[in-house]
């Protein structure tokens, strides 16, 4: 099974790559204007990829995302590293960004996190807080994000 998830890794970065150049191209074009639709956009793309999850395997809480999280980053070649994980908190730190905005800017990497934000809010059935520390998209070495539950 891990296998066949690795297969799928090209398909998923060039989709996430994708995302990543549309959301890029268009903030570039109409600036802040553009990021309510960004945002809207990638939250529904969390709401519909966590009814496509559901149907896959049970997250009940942030230790089971956590774990989905690291298989679906390890499908694209990034590693993960792990801050914290608990009940309430998954906490990490990448290298890579999966959309390939690295040097835009931290309002647009927020953005596109709606639809991250959305998928663990779905799965979870209750608000979920995002805190970006770090990112590369606002020119920081890494990415590094915390998801708590409200």
């Amino acid at each position: 099974m891990e296998e066949a998830a690795k297969s799928f890794g090209p398909m998923m970065t060039l989709m996430y790559k994708t995302i990543g150049d549309l959301s890029s191209a268009f903030y570039k074009k109409y600036g802040k204007a553009a990021l309510p639709i960004i945002s809207t956009v990638s939250a529904k793309f969390g709401e519909e990829s966590a009814k496509l999850v559901k149907k896959m395997m049970p997250v009940k809480n942030m230790k089971d995302y956590a774990e989905m999280y690291k298989m679906m980053m390890s499908m694209i070649g990034e590693k993960l590293e792990v801050v914290e994980v608990s009940d309430n908190v998954f906490h990490f730190k990448g290298s890579h960004c999966p959309m390939g905005v690295e040097g835009t800017s931290q309002e647009l990497c927020e953005a596109l996190m709606a639809g991250d934000n959305k998928m663990l809010s779905t799965l979870l059935g209750q608000r979920v807080e995002t805190k970006l520390v770090k990112s590369l998209p606002a020119g920081d070495k890494c990415c590094e994000a915390i998801y708590s539950r409200k």
